[in-house]
């Protein structure tokens, strides 16, 4: 029995979101960690405790939550690097949706526990231009191996 994968663009553009989207979930998870690992006491927070949550997170460092955005970011990058890869010819289709995503889940996240303004707002504007670097990335790939492939 023979196994083969549909060569629809269709199909590889929601691969393409998946795999994006595990990849930035990964990045988001593995850069946070490293934050707990220097900010140990917002990695004790009680999640169901709103009074807890927003006196902790108002004398929170701002380097603390500063990490926090930097792992969006950068999960956003790393994303859309991996989205606009496998996406090839429709690759900032994949990147635009990705976004969207976790723009969405950001925003999700950030109605839910009380987080001090200027993070709220920075949280959400920094998503851009790491999206777009991944975006921008994952072109540059693809033109170099494009044009290294017709060299040859």
């Amino acid at each position: 029995m023979e196994i083969s994968i549909p060569d629809s663009p269709h199909f590889r553009n929601i691969i393409a979101i998946v795999f994006g989207l595990m990849v930035s979930a990964i990045a988001v998870g593995t850069i946070e960690m490293l934050g707990h690992q220097i900010y140990p006491e917002l990695a004790d927070l009680d999640y169901e405790d709103d009074a807890q949550m927003k006196t902790i997170l108002s004398n929170a460092p701002a380097t603390a939550l500063v990490c926090i955005i930097a792992a969006w970011t950068c999960g956003n990058f790393f994303g859309c690097f991996v989205a606009g890869v496998m996406g090839t010819e429709q690759g900032t289709f994949c990147c635009i949706v990705l976004s969207v995503i976790i723009a969405f889940l950001a925003v999700t996240m950030l109605s839910q526990i009380p987080m001090p303004k200027w993070f709220t707002f920075l949280g959400l504007v920094m998503l851009v231009p790491g999206g777009f670097a991944g975006w921008w990335l994952s072109r540059f790939t693809l033109d170099k191996l494009q044009s290294s492939v017709i060299d040859k």
